[in-house]
């Protein structure tokens, strides 16, 4: 009975998405039309007064952060090329805060008075964990050194104070055979996506190294092209292991390694891309038994991966679980439509029938992509994004917007205006003359609003990811090329602006 529901419900979501796509191509006996300016409206400036405290600075390309549950004094970052440090968060007063906390503050072995470091104000970073031998390489594009491969991911396990255990998403070369793959027999993936466990030498106290000869891989992933990777890891509440997935690059989701109708919604045995994955790091029942599959996943038994938590992405490259348990993702749009998602178990986010709330053509292998209409709420088994943008502010104006940066809500107490509030941004890094990027914040209604730093106005950085630290406040990781060129990357506070 459950493989017969599971094969209607897919039967009626093409169904219905062949009839929407049917009813608005024939109006007129007209092919669909791109979209010159999909969403008129310009993006509005958020009242909020916010400024930019630089906490880090020399990186490469800072792209993901997590925080050592049992640790509320540090911020582990991960730079692109392989590198995971760890630096002092907050100032005299949060560390006071910090030793009445029972989080074993009494084996730290720091000296607080260390104001030397990478970037103004900063305290000395440590190396934490280095796999750059690890990586596909050489990384880096061309000339500008442009790849959305690397270190991507890093997230620490609920109980790490006690078993020490954390993990990372990383690109690598061809060597092993993969637990999941799209590609055609005798065709080789550019890379594959891996995701290891590490522990630390002595979990429960502070400037823990790690040991090395812990690295465990949990999976293996082939990956078609060098692009949409996704790469973020988070933990729920539940103790699980959140991993969000790319399509598997190129465009359109299409060509060598994407299924017919796309790897985003294929469901197809082997095809875990453009997905979330969810899984438990601690069990062992999945096929290749180095993970646990958990059973209130939504696909379990039905057609579709085990591990499959939601569908239906094109590139989720960053992913928060907030507090409150919702999982949110920043899904990056093909040529038009930018969006965020709220993920639910067993929800098909659209891609590639849908861009954001548009319908989507992918206009055949040898042409770009591009929406037509909009449909909000149609086909109805598809889940719209709870906010969404385009890239420019009019038909022909410049292109200022074009990669979503998920964010997180922010929980913090430094910027009470700002709290339970959505903070994210746009990359637009790449194919300017500088980088622009953006902050946004959602508003009332969930609309988009841009957050504008009083001490960095016009912001000249690309955006590249977000961090969290354990008291909630909330960091920009941004970098001066939006590359892996030269080493301008930054970590910055959100603090309180001039008013």
């Amino acid at each position: 009975m459950m493989k017969i529901r599971m094969i209607t419900r897919m039967l009626i979501q093409g169904v219905a998405g062949i009839a929407v796509a049917t009813a608005y191509s024939s109006a007129g006996a007209q092919q669909p039309v791109p979209l010159a300016d999909p969403i008129p409206a310009l993006i509005p400036q958020s009242p909020l007064k916010v400024a930019l405290e630089t906490v880090m600075s020399g990186l490469v390309s800072p792209v993901a952060t997590a925080a050592a549950p049992g640790d509320r004094r540090h911020l582990y970052v991960a730079d692109q090329i392989g590198q995971v440090w760890r630096f002092r968060t907050g100032d005299r007063e949060d560390h006071d805060d910090a030793d009445n906390d029972n989080d074993n503050d009494d084996k730290d072995k720091d000296n607080d008075d260390d104001n030397s470091g990478r970037g103004s104000g900063s305290r000395q970073p440590e190396l934490f964990l280095d796999v750059s031998k690890l990586l596909i390489a050489p990384l880096g594009l061309g000339p500008g050194k442009y790849d959305e491969r690397g270190l991507l991911g890093i997230a620490f396990h609920p109980q790490f104070k006690f078993n020490g255990l954390f993990y990372t998403f990383t690109s690598q070369p061809v060597k092993n055979n993969p637990d999941f793959s799209t590609m055609p027999q005798g065709v080789a993936p550019n890379c594959q996506s891996v995701v290891t466990e590490w522990r630390v030498k002595r979990p429960g106290e502070r400037n823990n190294s790690v040991d090395l000869t812990s690295a465990r891989e949990l999976l293996r992933i082939d990956k078609p092209q060098f692009n949409h990777n996704g790469g973020a890891l988070a933990f729920g509440a539940d103790q699980m292991l959140y991993v969000s997935l790319g399509d598997g690059g190129g465009a359109d989701d299409e060509g060598v390694g994407h299924a017919p109708e796309g790897n985003a919604q294929s469901l197809a045995p082997g095809n875990v891309l453009g997905k979330i994955l969810r899984i438990d790091p601690l069990g062992r029942n999945s096929a290749n038994g180095k993970y646990g599959i958990p059973p209130d996943n939504p696909f379990v038994s039905k057609t579709g991966a085990d591990e499959i938590f939601a569908y239906g992405f094109r590139n989720p490259f960053r992913m928060s679980i907030d507090r409150d348990g919702h999982v949110i993702a920043g899904d990056v749009g093909q040529n038009a439509i930018e969006e965020i998602d709220v993920v639910t178990a067993g929800g098909n986010y659209g891609w590639r029938i849908k861009e954001g709330t548009f319908l989507f053509n992918t206009a055949g292998p040898t042409a770009p992509g591009f929406v037509y209409r909009d449909s909000p709420g149609m086909p109805a088994t598809l889940i719209d994004p709870i906010a969404q943008y385009d890239h420019a502010d009019s038909v022909g104006g410049n292109v200022t917007r074009v990669a979503v940066i998920g964010g997180y809500v922010y929980r913090g107490n430094k910027l009470r205006q700002l709290r339970d509030q959505y903070v994210f941004g746009d990359y637009a890094g790449r194919g300017t003359p500088s980088p622009r990027g953006n902050l946004f914040v959602l508003g009332r209604n969930q609309r988009v609003e841009s957050l504008v730093p009083s001490n960095r106005n016009p912001f000249d950085l690309a955006v590249l990811g977000f961090g969290q630290d354990a008291r909630g406040e909330l960091y920009v990781l941004a970098s001066g090329t939006g590359t892996l060129l030269g080493k301008t990357g930054v970590v910055m506070k959100l603090v309180p602006g001039q008013r």
